[in-house]
């Protein structure tokens, strides 16, 4: 899909669940996880193996993180677009320490060897920085593929120190605050379920919806309620009825039932080296056909450089060029197409 800010229009709100991401934390057997089951077309990649009680669930075991990169190759593919529109990830916690493990196991050692015994093993914090890059790169391409996105994870009791040195306690997710940062910028809900004793003696289990400092929580759906039951129809219906008043304020055009672009689409994915190679040498081989060797070497040369060094750097060719390179490749073939269109 080419770049065209010119024919861009109005982004349109989804009033279901499909294309959305969530964050689910609290206490184990809170029902985090059977109520992901019941999203759209769901599929668990099961990092903890806590679904034998939940029946008719499709669940892939993961056990190291090589498999979860698997499982993403595969969903790329159309087929699993047609069986599965959900992804939930039980728990993000282990997904976390499998990217750890990742990166430990790649980490090139002084001596040249391979695979470090901590992730703080790696020099000037470049450990974290792999570990943050590839968590994050995985979960947004599930997101980029077009799949909804429900995550899982426990809760614990924090201590927090703020800026001027206050100290307090807050409920947080127990995945490391490093993941924990990746995940809250990526999702749409942040919901906190806890167990509440009723004035009868009964217990039921709550989502909380609206944080404090007392727990986190959050949702990017300006009129989510503070607090709901924790199950399926409730967290629907809380959608849902958020989505219409923010429609009946903003204008119901500018919302939609169906199917909505995905606006988080990896349009890189499109860019094919091959051709865009091919697209490079055909435009530099006709301007070599249309001029005389002189007015080439004079005019049209020092265009060229000049453009190819602008995203290469001084002195590289396009012809060494390797496939991770193909943006950059993009980028030069469409100046030359600006450069050459009134020849």
């Amino acid at each position: 899909m080419a770049i065209n800010i010119f024919e861009l229009q109005p982004n349109k709100v989804n009033c279901n669940l499909l294309g959305y991401s969530f964050l689910f934390y609290g206490d184990p057997k809170t029902g985090k996880t059977t109520i992901a089951s019941k999203f759209p077309k769901a599929l668990l990649l099961a990092f903890e193996k806590g679904y034998a009680a939940i029946p008719g669930i499709i669940a892939q075991p993961i056990n190291s993180w090589s498999e979860f990169k698997k499982v993403l190759k595969q969903l790329k593919e159309e087929k699993a677009k047609e069986l599965f529109e959900t992804i939930i990830l039980d728990t993000g916690d282990i997904a976390y320490d499998y990217d750890i493990k990742y990166v430990c196991d790649n980490a090139k050692r002084p001596d040249g060897g391979y695979g470090v015994d901590s992730i703080g093993d790696i020099p000037f914090g470049k450990g974290y920085a792999l570990a943050e890059k590839e968590f994050d790169e995985c979960l947004r391409s599930i997101v980029q593929m077009g799949y909804g996105l429900v995550i899982i994870s426990h809760a614990v009791d924090k201590s927090i120190t703020d800026a001027d040195g206050t100290e307090y306690s807050r409920i947080m997710p127990t995945m490391d605050k490093r993941a924990v940062k990746i995940v809250s910028r990526m999702t749409d809900v942040i919901g906190y379920a806890r167990p509440i004793t009723q004035e009868d003696g009964t217990v039921s289990t709550k989502l909380f919806m609206r944080g404090n400092t007392r727990f986190m929580a959050g949702s990017r759906f300006k009129y989510t309620p503070d607090v709901i039951d924790f199950n399926y129809e409730s967290l629907v219906n809380a959608i849902r009825d958020a989505i219409d008043k923010q429609a009946a304020e903003d204008g119901a055009e500018l919302f939609s039932d169906g199917a909505t672009k995905n606006i988080f689409e990896d349009t890189t994915k499109e860019l094919n080296f091959d051709d865009l190679m091919a697209e490079f040498n055909s435009i530099v081989q006709k301007l070599i056909e249309q001029n005389d060797e002189q007015t080439f070497i004079t005019q049209w040369q020092p265009k060229l450089t000049e453009i190819i060094e602008k995203y290469l750097g001084k002195g590289n060719k396009v012809n060494n060029c390797t496939r991770t390179q193909v943006e950059a490749i993009s980028l030069i073939v469409e100046d030359l197409k600006e450069l050459v269109k009134d020849k």
